[in-house]
C-alpha cells in the first residue's frame, strides 16, 4: 500500500522524466492491449526472490502494462530491469511498468498518490486507495450499521472522486489495489456470503455513475457463482475470525465504442505467488 519514470529523448510538462528499464521489445498488435494489476506485496520483500517471481508472473499472463501498487525503495525498477521494460519512477507507493512505450506520463497526489501513462493514445492509471478502516470488517466483525459503514468510507469515497476528476474525460483504463469491495458484488444474491450485508461502496460506484465499466465484472458478470476475489490467497483467518474474502483489485474502463474488454481474470495463487493478493488481467481492444 506505497510510488518514480524514464523514455529517452521525452520531456514532459508535468516536470517528471520518462526512463527505459532496458530495450523496448517489439510493440503488440496495434488494436489490443493487455493490463494487469498487481499488488506487490512491499515490492515482493515478502518472499524470497520476490521480484524475479513478479517478473516472471507479468511475463507469464501476457500483460503489455502493469499497475503495481506497494512499492518498496527500488523494486519497480528491479521488475522493469528484469523484464527490459519502461518504467515510472515515482518513489511512492504506485507505478507502472510496460513494455511499449509511453507517450506521455503524469502524477497527482490526489487520489492518495497516482500515476498516470499514456499508451496506444489511452490513459492507464494505477491507483492506490485508503487501506484503513476496512469496510468488511465492519459489516463482518463489527455488526456496524449501514451508516457507519457508509462513514468509514468516506477517505476512499474521496479519493475515488479526485482520481475521476484527474482523468476528466479521456478514454482511460484506472487499475489498482482499491481495498474496498465493489458495489456489483456485495448484492442481494450474494449476502449469504458477505455477512448478510448488501453494500453500495462508495469508491467504486463513483465511477460507474460516471459511465466506467468494470472488466472483470463485465466479462464474468454474475457475482454469486464467479466472484472474482483478490483478497487474498494468504490471509484466511483475523484473530480466529475467517478473513472476508472480496475482490478489491479492480481494472476499470471507459473510452465508449473503441475502448471495450475481450476477457478478464483473476491471476496468481500457490505456493510460488509472491504476493498477498491475486492479480486481475484485461484485455482490450482499443
Amino acid at each position: 500500500m506505497r510510488i518514480r519514470s524514464r523514455v529517452a529523448g521525452l520531456a514532459l510538462a508535468t516536470g517528471l522524466t520518462l526512463g527505459v528499464a532496458g530495450p523496448a521489445p517489439t510493440a503488440s498488435a496495434a488494436d489490443t492491449l493487455t493490463v494487469m494489476s498487481l499488488n506487490t506485496w512491499l515490492g515482493g520483500t515478502k518472499v524470497t526472490d520476490g521480484v524475479n517471481k513478479i517478473a516472471a508472473e507479468i511475463t507469464k499472463a501476457g500483460a503489455d502494462v502493469v499497475s503495481l501498487q506497494e512499492y518498496s525503495a527500488d523494486s519497480t525498477q528491479k521488475i522493469a530491469a528484469k523484464l527490459g521494460w519502461y518504467a515510472t519512477d515515482t518513489g511512492t507507493d504506485v507505478d507502472i511498468v510496460s513494455r511499449l512505450p509511453f507517450e506521455g506520463e503524469d502524477w497527482t497526489a490526489g487520489g492518495g498518490g497516482t500515476v498516470a501513462v499514456k499508451i496506444k493514445g489511452v490513459w492507464i492509471y494505477s491507483v492506490h486507495l485508503d487501506y484503513t478502516k476496512y469496510g468488511p470488517y465492519n459489516a463482518c466483525f463489527d455488526n456496524d450499521s449501514y451508516a457507519t459503514i457508509y462513514a468509514d468510507e468516506a477517505n476512499r469515497k474521496k479519493q475515488a472522486q479526485e482520481i475521476l476528476n484527474w482523468a476528466g474525460s479521456s478514454p482511460a483504463i484506472i487499475a489498482g489495489d482499491f481495498n474496498t469491495p465493489s458495489h456489483l458484488d456485495w448484492t442481494a444474491d450474494t449476502q449469504a456470503v458477505h455477512c448478510n450485508s448488501v453494500v453500495q461502496w462508495p469508491a467504486t460506484k463513483i465511477f460507474a455513475d460516471a459511465g466506467y465499466s468494470d472488466a472483470y465484472r463485465k466479462v464474468n458478470p454474475d457475482e454469486a457463482t464467479v466472484p472474482g476475489n483478490t483478497w487474498s490467497p494468504v490471509v484466511k483467518t483475523n484473530q480466529g475470525r475467517p478473513e472476508p474474502q472480496d475482490r478489491i483489485d479492480l481494472i476499470l474502463y471507459r473510452g465508449g465504442p473503441t475502448l471495450n474488454v475481450t476477457s478478464a481474470r483473476t491471476w496468481g495463487g500457490g505456493s510460488n505467488w509472491p504476493s498477498d493478493h491475486l492479480a486481475v488481467v484485461a484485455k482490450f481492444n482499443l
